[in-house]
């Protein structure tokens, strides 16, 4: 019988631990690393990495990659934010959308063209985010000024290369 109560519990524990790995956060901004990712402190001193769901931001040594993060930085760097987590990635970050009262960074990342909306193998999942892409590409925007801007991805690839 003890067996079967300590194999409850531990099933207990894991599903309350994945609910707080998903849960939603809130915390201070202590680090940009890019114009895609941050650490978060938590009210309960946890340092969290969070990689900003559906968009993808031009890399460290990428022409606005500087720009990015320096704009994703004025936005947040030091302010207390809300994160509504999604999942973790293959690098153990969290996803999440962030939001800073109540403006919605993620978004705001996009139509001041500092970031590209997110694609999967070309594939946008947020159509948010490609239209407010669209906008800030037709008003030249941040990397929109840029005559052939290239994309984190392609980057990425040719750097990989």
């Amino acid at each position: 019988m003890k067996l079967v109560n300590r194999f409850f519990l531990a099933i207990l524990l894991f599903c309350l631990s994945i609910g707080v790995v998903f849960a939603d956060l809130n915390g201070t901004v202590i680090k940009v690393l890019d114009g895609d990712t941050i650490d978060l402190l938590t009210i309960t001193n946890q340092k969290i990495r969070i990689r900003l769901l559906d968009i993808d931001a031009p890399e460290k040594g990428q022409a606005y990659g500087n720009a990015s993060r320096k704009y994703l930085a004025s936005l947040i760097a030091g302010k207390y934010v809300f994160v509504k987590a999604n999942k973790k990635d293959i690098y153990n970050r969290t996803l999440g959308t962030i939001f800073y009262n109540k403006m919605n960074i993620n978004a705001k990342m996009v139509e001041n063209g500092y970031a590209w909306a997110y694609r999967y193998r070309g594939k946008a999942s947020n159509k948010l985010m490609v239209k407010r892409e669209k906008q800030a590409k037709l008003n030249n925007k941040g990397l929109w000024k840029d005559k052939n801007p290239i994309a984190p991805w392609q980057f990425r690839y040719r750097n990989k290369q």
